[in-house]
């Protein structure tokens, strides 16, 4: 068996498909490099949302990233909340969402590679994502390089930001941890600010997504998580994903729980992240704030593994 890579065109913009019997994933590089399906081929599950009634496109920079965001797999860097930030005013979300990657290797053979990169106008860093899928297991390794050529140091937000199309039939998965609200005036299901542990909060079990409502939504973060995994379960399937992380870089689990209760929304967001909170100010303030120094570099890596359910978990 072998892993291929092929050409295909999405919404009127290229793309490739990383490819093998297990497991397929398609890539946008001209809308931030995001993977725009992640599919699970014995089980004919597509796992990455898609925001209904709105249209794939190229955002300019600066861009307010609720009003355009169409779902996929993205990236967040250098920061998550728009803002001036030593010295730079940040847009929203970053700027890799919003930026065109280019293509530098797409092969196949006993193994699927697909290479990018961009420069970061904001802090003149080079960045690199590598993407890369075995011929024999459904698991997608990305890694993740962002080079400092500058001799001054920053602060920086990176942060994985995979929406995961959900229904009532799924349960969030994570190995434990204390959970705590994001912003305690947004959120409609904890029943106060935390911390909680995890999946509890008072009579709440947070595995368990509801059905669509106008009144459900949550935005919280996780610390001291015992095991560096986030995912989601499809009990009707018998599908799950998980999501594996370096806790060493991305101590910190953001989840954004879309019940319809925002924008109509309905997904499951994953965020690993460098940082926390949100704020890169604040970060930095409590020390939680990931730090690049000149002609320094940032390396992570994350795995996706789509797989069947155990006989514990169905």
């Amino acid at each position: 068996m072998t892993a291929t890579v092929r050409p295909a065109t999405i919404a009127g913009f290229e793309a490739l498909v990383l490819e093998n019997g297990s497991l397929g994933a398609a890539v946008i590089p001209r809308l931030g490099g995001r993977v725009w399906e992640l599919v699970d081929l014995a089980r004919d599950r597509q796992w990455i949302w898609h925001r209904p009634g709105v249209p794939l496109a190229a955002s300019p920079r600066g861009a307010s990233y609720d009003d355009v965001w169409a779902g996929g797999w993205e990236e967040l860097f250098p920061n998550d909340a728009p803002g001036s930030f030593e010295g730079c005013l940040l847009p929203d979300h970053g700027e890799w969402w919003t930026s065109s990657w280019t293509v530098t290797e797409a092969s196949g053979g006993a193994e699927a590679c697909v290479r990018l990169e961009a420069d970061a106008r904001m802090r003149g860093a080079r960045c690199f994502k590598e993407l890369r899928l075995a011929s024999d297991r459904g698991e997608l390794r990305v890694a993740y390089r962002i080079e400092n050529p500058d001799a001054g140091a920053f602060h920086f937000l990176f942060k994985q930001h995979l929406p995961v199309a959900i229904h009532p039939g799924c349960r969030l998965a994570l190995p434990g941890g204390r959970v705590t609200a994001v912003e305690p005036a947004f959120g409609t299901l904890l029943p106060g600010p935390g911390p909680f542990d995890w999946p509890r909060a008072g009579e709440r079990d947070l595995r368990v997504v509801p059905p669509p409502s106008s009144a459900a939504r949550e935005f919280v973060y996780l610390t001291d998580l015992p095991d560096a995994w986030c995912g989601v379960d499809d009990l009707e399937s018998g599908a799950s994903l998980r999501l594996r992380y370096d806790a060493r870089h991305l101590p910190f689990v953001w989840l954004f729980l879309a019940y319809g209760g925002w924008r109509d929304c309905y997904t499951a967001v994953l965020e690993p992240c460098t940082n926390l909170p949100k704020d890169l100010a604040e970060a930095v303030r409590r020390g939680q704030s990931a730090w690049l120094p000149g002609r320094g570099v940032f390396e992570t890596s994350v795995t996706v593994t789509l797989d069947g359910l155990s006989g514990s978990e169905a």
